[in-house]
């Protein structure tokens, strides 16, 4: 596959792979696939009935790039069996190493859950105006979420709902020694308003 004329795309050689689409988004746009089952879309244009009102660009091409390494790191590692948290990504990537992350995590790993990506995850970022400076910037990504975190004996771990629902989250990202890195990510509904 090759990108549209005239339209930015992600960085060639980079952890993706351009592809026809992804499950669950109709809309135009550019589909990378990042791993199996873990997708990326990107709109190209416009689309304000349908509630698309940035466009990759190349002034936020970076901070995308960066946030999208950072996601690669973290899906990489809960989805291994077991979970594994030794990617030198995390260093990469994150502000913290990626501490507050596996916090979270690394305690699920160690009871024996891991994450699957079940009907898939597709993460749809934008670059939102607010807060925005030359070290500091904000990732919203309405998330297509099929993923389920499952138990040891295969059975759904607390918290964690089978089928595809919409993940509203926010990514804060800083620019440290010329990187774009991810310092923090929560749940922020506005990403799906």
């Amino acid at each position: 596959m090759t990108l549209p004329a005239g339209v930015i795309g992600l960085t060639p050689g980079g952890p993706w792979t351009l592809v026809d689409s992804a499950p669950g988004v109709t809309t135009p746009g550019l589909f990378y696939e990042l791993m199996p089952k873990l997708w990326v879309y990107l709109p190209v244009v416009e689309d304000i009935p349908n509630g698309i009102t940035w466009t990759l660009n190349a002034e936020d091409l970076p901070i995308i790039e960066a946030y999208l390494q950072a996601r690669l790191v973290y899906y990489s590692a809960v989805t291994s069996d077991p979970m594994d948290f030794t990617s030198d990504g995390w260093e990469d990537y994150y502000v913290d190493g990626g501490q507050r992350l596996k916090g979270v995590m690394e305690p699920r790993g160690a009871a024996g859950q891991v994450v699957y990506l079940d009907a898939g995850v597709v993460l749809r970022p934008t670059v939102g105006g607010d807060g925005r400076t030359d070290i500091d910037a904000l990732v919203l990504d309405c998330v297509l979420d099929g993923a389920v975190r499952r138990n040891s004996d295969g059975s759904i771990a607390e918290g964690s709902t089978p089928g595809v629902g919409e993940n509203p989250t926010g990514a804060t990202l800083r620019l440290i020694d010329g990187e774009w890195r991810l310092d923090r990510i929560t749940e922020a509904l506005a990403a799906c308003a």
